[in-house]
C-alpha cells in the first residue's frame, strides 16, 4: 500500500494514525523517529535532518506555485493562473483526464497563488446560496488558516482582505472597512484552493463556470481603494528555464543538500518560521548555515560539512519514503483526521506535503482511503465487490455529513486514475454518493441503506445494482476513496467509520 502511495501522490491518510497516535510511554512515533535521528546520528547529520524535514512543506509549495504560475495567462494550462490570479477549472474529470492523480468528481477548482509581500489582495465571493464551497488558504509552510472562509463557517457574499507581512521597511495602508473579514496570513506566499460543488449536470456546471466565477475574484488593495475596475493582466513573459514538465515532487526529491537549502534559505525571507513554535528548528537551522535571506552558498563549506549534509539529506529522504505502518479501522478504511494544522509536528507536516500537498482540515472534509477488503486482500478487477451502507444513524451507516455537505465514494485505478465505464452512456459515472455525483443520483434500499456495487462487468440495466454501480478496472488492482465534506462530528470523533468492502464472488 505504501509503494503505491508513494507512486500516486495519493492523499496521505497512512500518516494521521501512525504519526498521531500515542504509544505507551507517552510518546507519538514523530517523537520516536526524530529522537532516533539525534541519538544515531553524528550531530551535523542528524541538524540537517530535522532542518530538511522541517523545510520540506516550504519547498514543496514553492516549486509548486512556481509550475502553476509559469504561464502568461489563466487560460493556457489548466489549474494554472499568473501570481495573484484564479485559475478555473471549467469541466469536471473523466477517464481521460491525467493532469493530477485522483481528480475529484463532485467539485470544480479555482485555485491561486498569492504574493502578499507588495500589498495585500482583496477576494470578492459571490453569493454561493446553499451550495456547499470552500476557499482554503494555505501559508507558505502548508497550514490551513483557520479563517477560510467556506459553507461550514457560513461565509457571506462579499469582500475578504487578504494580509500578509510587508516587505521590509514598508507599512500597509488602512484596510477599507467595508470588508466582511481581513485574513492575516503569517507568510507573504499563500495558496487558495477554492473546491464548488456541483451536481454534475451541465446545466449546473455552467452555472458555476458562468455565474459563480465571474463573482470570484482577486484585486490589489490599491486598485480597490482607488475604486477602479480591475482585469487580470494577460499575455504575460514567463520564466524561460522554469521547469513546468517535471512534477514538483520529483523536483524536490531531485535536489541534492546545496540545491535544497539554498532555495529554502531564499523562501525563508518571505515565509519566515514560526516565532517561540519554531525556535528550536531555527537553531538547527543556523547550525547547518541556513539563516532567512542569508545566501547558502555550497562553495564556502568544508568538505566534511558538506559531506554530512547530502548525507543528511539521503537520509531524510529515507524516512519520508518510510511510513510507519499505521493501524486501520476494523473494517480496512484509512481516515485522516489529524491533518492541515501541525504546530511542531514537522515530520508529519512533511508526509502530508509530499503526498498530499494540499490537505484540507478534518472540520471541512474527511477522506478515507483503501486498496484492500475487509479481510486485508487487496482489491482486483477479477472480482466483485459489495459496500453495504446501513441506514443513517448507525456507525457503518451512510456517511453522515451536515446539511449542505456531501459525500462521493469514486474508483481509481491504480496510478490514480478514474476508471472508464465500460458503458459510458448508460452509465457515464466514475462515483456515486448523495446527494448528486456526476449528474446522478444513488439509489438506496427501502429501509434507507444502500449498497454499492464495486465491479467491472455491467448489472443489468434498470437495477438497482445498475444504479449503484462503481466500475472498476477489468484487470489488476485499485484504490477505492471516500470523500466526505462537512462531515458531521461523529466522523470527526472516530465514532463512525466505513464500512468494509465484501467480496462478492
Amino acid at each position: 500500500m505504501k509503494r503505491l502511495c508513494k507512486a500516486t501522490y495519493a492523499v496521505a491518510l497512512t500518516l494521521a494514525v501512525a504519526f498521531t497516535g500515542i504509544r505507551g510511554d507517552g510518546q507519538t512515533l514523530e517523537d520516536q523517529t526524530l529522537q532516533n535521528i539525534e541519538r544515531n546520528s553524528p550531530g551535523l547529520v542528524a541538524e540537517g535532518v530535522l532542518s530538511y524535514i522541517y523545510g520540506y512543506p516550504l519547498l514543496m509549495f514553492g516549486v509548486t506555485g512556481r509550475t502553476a504560475t509559469t504561464v502568461p495567462d489563466a487560460m493556457t494550462r489548466l489549474g494554472a493562473a499568473p501570481l495573484n490570479q484564479f485559475g478555473k477549472e471549467m469541466v469536471l474529470p473523466d477517464a481521460s483526464f491525467t493532469a493530477v492523480v485522483l481528480p475529484s468528481t463532485s467539485t470544480l477548482y479555482a485555485s491561486s497563488f498569492l504574493n502578499l509581500c507588495e500589498e495585500p489582495v482583496i477576494l470578492h465571493l459571490p453569493n454561493f446560496g446553499s451550495r456547499f464551497f470552500i476557499m482554503q488558504m494555505l501559508d507558505g509552510w502548508t497550514e490551513v488558516s483557520t479563517q477560510s472562509p467556506g459553507s461550514r463557517q457560513q461565509s457571506p457574499e462579499g469582500d475578504y482582505a487578504l494580509v500578509g507581512p510587508p516587505c521590509k521597511d514598508y507599512k500597509w495602508p488602512d484596510i477599507p472597512g467595508n470588508v466582511v473579514a481581513t485574513i492575516k496570513m503569517p507568510t507573504s506566499s499563500m495558496w487558495i484552493i477554492g473546491r464548488i460543488y456541483t451536481d454534475g449536470s451541465q446545466s449546473d456546471i455552467d452555472y458555476v463556470t458562468g455565474t459563480l466565477y465571474k463573482g470570484l475574484t482577486l484585486t490589489p488593495l490599491s486598485k480597490y481603494k482607488a475604486g477602479q475596475t480591475f482585469t487580470p493582466p494577460d499575455a504575460l513573459s514567463v520564466q524561460p528555464l522554469a521547469d513546468t514538465i517535471t512534477p514538483p515532487l520529483r523536483q524536490v526529491d531531485g535536489m541534492d543538500a546545496c540545491a535544497f537549502f539554498g532555495n529554502l534559505a531564499a523562501m525563508m525571507m518571505f515565509n519566515p518560521p514560526v516565532a517561540g513554535q519554531d525556535d528550536a528548528i531555527v537553531r538547527s537551522l543556523k547550525r547547518v548555515g541556513v539563516a532567512a535571506g542569508q545566501p547558502f552558498d555550497c562553495t564556502t563549506l568544508r568538505d566534511q560539512k558538506l559531506e554530512n549534509l547530502q548525507k543528511a539529506v539521503v537520509l531524510a529522504k529515507q524516512i519520508l519514503a518510510t511510513v510507519p505502518a499505521t493501524r486501520p479501522t476494523s473494517t480496512g478504511w484509512t481516515v485522516s483526521l489529524d491533518v492541515g494544522t501541525y504546530g511542531r509536528r514537522y515530520l508529519l507536516r512533511a508526509e502530508v506535503a509530499q503526498q498530499a500537498l494540499g490537505a484540507n482540515r478534518a472540520v471541512d472534509a474527511v477522506y478515507g482511503y483503501t486498496q484492500t477488503d475487509g479481510n486485508g486482500t487487496m482489491l482486483h478487477g477479477r472480482r466483485d465487490y459489495v459496500i453495504h451502507f446501513a441506514k443513517p444513524g448507525v456507525n457503518e451507516g451512510i456517511p453522515p455529513v451536515n446539511k449542505g455537505g456531501f459525500w462521493s465514494l469514486t474508483i481509481y485505478d491504480a496510478e490514480g486514475k478514474l476508471v472508464p465505464s465500460p458503458d459510458p452512456v448508460s452509465a457515464n459515472w466514475n462515483a456515486v454518493g448523495m446527494p448528486f455525483v456526476q449528474n446522478h443520483q444513488a439509489c438506496p434500499n427501502n429501509d434507507g441503506s444502500l449498497d454499492l456495487y464495486l465491479q467491472s462487468t455491467e448489472p443489468p440495466k434498470g437495477t438497482k445494482q445498475f444504479c449503484n454501480w462503481l466500475p472498476t478496472p477489468a484487470k489488476g488492482g485499485y484504490i477505492a476513496f471516500l470523500r466526505m465534506y462537512w462531515p458531521d462530528q461523529v466522523i470527526l470523533s472516530g465514532d463512525w467509520i466505513p464500512p468494509a468492502i465484501v467480496r462478492a464472488n
